[in-house]
């Protein structure tokens, strides 16, 4: 409430017919550019910029990075587009093709009178095919950031929380029978299936870059939010 009445009264002495929410924009705007920074483990080094190039931060409109990792060559971005959640990689040679798909999870909040955000997880989807065999097999995966703060934090990490079988990746829904929940599989059974994923690229590496992508990813497109927001209101003084 203090806050909000402190925005009033700076716009009543301004004459601003907002409410004080371009002000209010302008220090969000400035805050996100000041206080945050791409996380050391993800490169920018793409497609859309030169080589030893950061994404120009100082433009009007700011352009999410694609994915990219020195350190997992042997996935390549599908889909990763700038104002899309989701990112899609592929890994493929002659006898399997490994797809994975990925988002943010949903923004949960933990605390009393005043919660904070807690720290966001991905959600992945893995397909994993052969050329010319049915069915498709999927892993549903949560990816989660490791415990602990700076230097001590460990690297993020995923679980296993279904694993299915589809005629086809997207053929899920419906009332067909997908199989028990992984947590209740045989321990062997469960550590077989993770292993068979970690075989294929899908390790703690791929999770990491995936989740600080997209934590990254959605933080260019709230800036770009909040510079949409900023045109709309400055029309008003």
């Amino acid at each position: 409430m203090l806050l909000l009445r402190r925005l009033a009264t700076s716009a009543f002495r301004r004459g601003a017919n907002d409410g004080g929410v371009l002000a209010a924009v302008r220090a969000e705007i400035a805050h996100e550019l000041s206080s945050s920074s791409p996380s050391p483990s993800l490169s920018l080094s793409n497609p859309r910029y030169p080589p030893s190039h950061s994404p120009p931060i100082q433009r009007r409109y700011l352009i999410p990075p694609l994915w990219f990792s020195q350190d997992i060559p042997d996935f390549t971005t599908v889909s990763d587009a700038p104002r899309g959640q989701e990112v899609i990689l592929r890994r493929r040679d002659a006898s399997e093709e490994v797809l994975v798909s990925a988002l943010l999870a949903p923004l949960q909040f933990q605390g009393g009178e005043e919660p904070l955000p807690s720290p966001r997880d991905a959600l992945m989807k893995v397909f994993v095919s052969k050329p010319g065999v049915k069915p498709v097999l999927q892993f549903d995966c949560r990816a989660f950031e490791g415990e602990g703060d700076g230097d001590a934090a460990a690297a993020a990490d995923y679980d296993v929380t279904a694993v299915r079988y589809h005629s086809f990746a997207g053929d899920a829904g419906g009332d067909k029978y997908e199989g028990p929940e992984f947590r209740v599989l045989d321990p062997q059974l469960q550590v077989a299936l993770k292993v068979h994923l970690l075989a294929r690229g899908v390790n703690s590496k791929l999770a990491s870059s995936l989740l600080h992508h997209l934590v990254e990813k959605e933080r260019w497109q709230y800036v770009n939010w909040l510079k949409t927001s900023e045109e709309i209101f400055s029309k008003d003084h």
